[in-house]
């Protein structure tokens, strides 16, 4: 109700893995509400003319840092999509247990699924995706990534896991612009290839002559005609395709082995401008 009641031009605003829900909610609002949408990192807000816009929505499963306090000071009307409820926002609210891991199932698949129900109000279809399985998987270090506004939400989600959890590096391309000198950092970094592959002559273009400079492709072709149902599908399965990188690579990314500086990054809470 409250996703449906959103109306005019909308920033959306998330980091970590809830870039990854903001991608797909700017989409499905752009889509089923009709209206403009435009997803941003919260620091770029401090930054932005704001005038031609009436909304902000702040997607953070603990709602608790500084990119969500970024958006309190803004003239708009203001949301969080969350797991905890704060003070003088609308609040759209879901609850997870809570999970100790860079690769969250209730920080991407969980909300994205709440927002699919939002867009398509199909129970089956969405089991459907669900139990879809893929016998994708790689032992490579290095990764790169062809996508596009179709694949978004899922080749946000490949990359985001991969670098966060330090299980690979990973180079993310757009289809077409990657044709303009991309393909040149082959000379230097031998990638296994993650294709989100639709159907038309770029694409079969590109998976035809990239063979041959790629260890592997790991080929992930659309199933559904919306464009937004096969996001949501493509990143089910980039879920999966990470748990099956991790079993061939014999690494536990539920497992928080992170740098010691890096919780002096994450819990940082002065000014970003």
């Amino acid at each position: 109700n409250t996703l449906s009641s959103i109306k005019g031009p909308t920033l959306i605003c998330g980091v970590g893995g809830s870039a990854i829900v903001g991608t797909y909610l700017t989409k499905v609002l752009r889509e089923k509400n009709h209206i403009l949408t435009t997803f941003v990192y919260p620091r770029d807000l401090l930054y932005m003319d704001l005038n031609t816009y009436e909304n902000v929505i702040a997607v953070s499963y603990s709602g608790n840092n500084i990119g969500v306090d970024v958006i309190y000071d803004l003239p708009l009307n203001k949301y969080l999509f969350t797991g905890n409820i704060r003070d003088n926002v609308t609040n759209i609210v879901y609850k997870m247990l809570p999970e100790m891991s860079y690769v969250s199932i209730a920080a991407t698949i969980v909300p994205l699924t709440l927002i699919t129900l939002y867009y398509r109000n199909d129970t089956s279809l969405i089991e459907e995706i669900l139990s879809t399985q893929t016998n994708l998987t790689s032992s490579n270090d290095h990764f790169e990534i062809l996508t596009g506004y179709e694949t978004i939400t899922a080749s946000t989600l490949l990359e985001s896991s991969l670098v966060e959890s330090g299980m690979a590096t990973c180079l993310v391309h757009e289809k077409y612009n990657y044709c303009h000198g991309r393909i040149n950092i082959t000379r230097v970094l031998d990638s296994d290839l993650i294709f989100f592959k639709m159907d038309n002559e770029l694409e079969d273009e590109m998976y035809n002559t990239l063979k041959k400079y790629y260890r592997n492709i790991l080929l992930i072709d659309r199933k559904y005609e919306d464009d937004i149902i096969n996001d949501y599908y493509a990143s089910v399965l980039s879920l999966k395709l990470i748990r099956n990188i991790a079993n061939s690579k014999n690494y536990d990314i539920s497992d928080m082995k992170e740098l010691v500086d890096n919780d002096v990054l994450y819990r940082f809470n002065g000014k970003m401008k």
